[in-house]
């Protein structure tokens, strides 16, 4: 029993063995020197090879490679030599080399400023030399205004003086007569008749009316129509009592236009009576051309020059191509242009002259207005539309009970932004017919929309016409 104790006693587990048996020391191995020698020295060998073939290499096929990718597929083609195309042989010299392609930003910039600088100061030398070359004496001075009065002579054969004489008799009962006399224009030839517009100054008011051409030509005429608002009217002369010398020369004036943004600042000629004598012409420059005439049913500009007039001016402003662009008349002189010629643009006339020379009725509305511009809109908030700055009495708008300060904005859903474009229309439309306003009316702090119907009148151009 004993022994089975010390057995068991003898082979127990014992938690801490000795390890001391499993220590060992790692030496690191010993470097061969001669062996790692011999590696790098192969190593370079190898690198030093493979430069030598690969350069070798790139020699060999470079000059098949740079052939293959610079081949032509249009080899039959004729080539085209770059100095065949140069001015010079020189420029061949001027080539960019490969290494010139390279630049800074810097030298970028400062090479295009160089050469834009220079190439603006040799068009300002060119310019110089084009001024010192030039020598303007007294006979270029005097061609000038030659071709000038060339000019003003050709167009002068449309021109015509408009003679209104009437009886009367003194205190003493002694018989004369008095005569208006104006400066007309003819406008067109209707087969029968020259037709010609002048300034009404009086004409209408005489027992006869005499037309004188530039030949000397006497021969009466009738009025065929008037304007009310314009004082315009157009004469009737028969083509049967004049001859086929006067018919020959007294030929329509050629109209141009009044409505060019370039017409300020532009020559003009004023034929007629420019100085309130009859047969006369002066030169000047047109100063403005903007100015709106305000008439009923009208939209008239008015045409500025710095050419001295008088009251009794009369005529045509001519442009230096010989077309009339306004017809004279200092019956609208403002007091910021006090002595000076003005007319009225031939461009708004144009209609008007129809009507006159046709003896048509036109519509009748009865109100000034005016465009809506972006300084107007902005200041008092107005809307779109055509401002109505008065309504003349006892007329169709007033009738329809339209108001001074009222916008307008279509006519039969039509609608309208400038005054210009609503005339044009009106010049179209029927007297008698009744059509349908849209208006915007001011209320306390805002517009209000309003639908009005209306009845156009009749303006009658023959009420004068004998």
């Amino acid at each position: 029993m004993s022994e089975e104790k010390d057995v068991k006693d003898t082979a127990s587990f014992d938690p801490s063995p000795t390890t001391e048996f499993v220590r060992e020391k790692i030496k690191q191995k010993p470097i061969n020197r001669k062996k790692l020698l011999r590696r790098t020295v192969f190593t370079i060998f190898a690198a030093a090879l493979f430069g030598v073939v690969a350069c070798l290499t790139f020699l060999i096929l470079e000059p098949f490679i740079s052939e293959r990718l610079n081949s032509n597929p249009d080899e039959d083609k004729p080539q085209v030599s770059v100095v065949e195309l140069s001015e010079t042989p020189e420029d061949v010299a001027d080539e960019m080399l490969p290494e010139d392609m390279y630049a800074t930003d810097t030298e970028m910039i400062s090479e295009a400023l160089q050469g834009n600088v220079s190439e603006v100061n040799q068009n300002i030398r060119n310019i110089e030399q084009m001024i010192n070359a030039i020598e303007f004496g007294l006979d270029d001075y005097q061609k000038l205004y030659s071709e000038l009065r060339t000019l003003a002579e050709s167009v002068s054969h449309s021109l015509v003086t408009v003679t209104g004489v009437t009886e009367e008799t003194d205190l003493l009962n002694n018989p004369y007569e008095n005569s208006a006399q104006v400066s007309g224009v003819i406008v067109a030839d209707n087969g029968p008749s020259l037709l010609i517009l002048a300034k009404d100054s009086g004409l209408t008011d005489a027992d006869e009316i005499h037309v004188l051409f530039a030949d000397g030509t006497d021969s009466e005429c009738t009025v065929m129509g008037r304007d009310e608002a314009t004082q315009l009217l157009v004469l009737g002369v028969s083509k049967s009592g004049l001859s086929s010398d006067t018919l020959e020369m007294a030929v329509p004036a050629s109209l141009g236009t009044s409505r060019s943004t370039t017409l300020k600042g532009t020559p003009v000629i004023a034929l007629g009576s420019p100085v309130g004598i009859s047969d006369s012409f002066a030169y000047g420059m047109v100063t403005s051309g903007t100015q709106q005439l305000y008439m009923t049913d009208s939209d008239y500009t008015l045409i500025t020059t710095d050419i001295l007039g008088t009251e009794t001016s009369s005529g045509v402003l001519v442009s230096l191509r010989g077309n009339v662009i306004g017809i004279i008349d200092n019956s609208y002189e403002s007091g910021a242009a006090q002595n000076v010629l003005n007319a009225v643009g031939i461009t708004e006339l144009k209609p008007l002259i129809e009507k006159l020379s046709n003896g048509e009725e036109k519509a009748y509305f009865g109100v000034q207005g005016m465009d809506i511009n972006y300084a107007m809109r902005s200041a008092y908030n107005l809307p779109d539309g055509i401002y109505l700055r008065y309504i003349e009495i006892d007329s169709p708008a007033m009738s329809a009970g339209l108001q001074n300060g009222d916008i307008l904005v279509a006519v039969n859903g039509e609608e309208f932004n400038t005054y210009h474009d609503f005339i044009l229309w009106l010049f179209d439309a029927e007297p008698g017919t009744t059509v349908n306003l849209t208006i915007k009316r001011h209320s306390v702090d805002y517009y209000v929309t309003a639908e009005i119907e209306a009845v156009l009148g009749a303006v009658s151009y023959t009420e004068h016409a004998e």
